[in-house]
């Protein structure tokens, strides 16, 4: 901008001379304006030199920003690669452990109903024991009670036959003694 000023000063000077309508007055005006515009020139290249640094500086810090970033970016790759790996682990270990659980439960329910069917058997097979043995009781109370009537019976016959044997002992001796009194 300043170079497009003091061109532009320049310009009109030059026009002004071919004109030969300035005055020296005007033309010291011209020349602290120019001088103005000089310093202030000189004080942008200053300006622009110092930006030219900082720019420098700046471009230096976002490399170190850049290759910090770039780090960091790797970093993150390496933690999103251990991530996926261990995510897969541990879906693979939660597919195993959900395989064994199932497996377990049917193993468990494979035992639970053969243990049903084992106690529904040993229930049935108690049953028929009990029925068995309540058979048995009243086949023994029959018989126990046919054995009181037959062993009173046989005491009743027993008794018939001791008396009929005192009857015939008593008929011996008598005869024993009659035959003695009689010889």
């Amino acid at each position: 901008r300043s170079c497009i000023q003091v061109s532009s000063t320049r310009n009109k000077l030059s026009f002004s001379q071919d004109n030969n309508s300035v005055t020296s007055m005007g033309y010291l005006f011209l020349e602290e304006e120019i001088c103005n515009i000089q310093k202030k020139y000189e004080d942008l290249q200053r300006q622009l030199g110092e930006m030219e640094l900082q720019n420098e500086g700046l471009a230096c810090q976002l490399r170190k920003e850049d290759e910090s970033l770039l780090c960091s970016k790797l970093q993150l790759e390496e933690k999103i690669a251990e991530y996926n790996a261990l995510t897969r682990q541990l879906e693979s270990a939660l597919e195993e452990g959900r395989k064994t659980v199932a497996e377990e439960q049917e193993k468990m329910s494979c035992k639970e109903q053969a243990f049903q069917r084992k106690l529904l058997l040993l229930e049935a097979e108690v049953r028929k024991r009990q029925e068995e043995k309540n058979q048995l009781l009243c086949v023994f109370h029959h018989n126990e009670m046919h054995h009181e009537v037959h062993l009173k019976e046989l005491e009743n016959s027993l008794q018939k036959s001791e008396n009929k044997n005192q009857s015939i002992q008593n008929y011996v001796q008598f005869l024993k003694a009659a035959y003695v009194t009689m010889f």
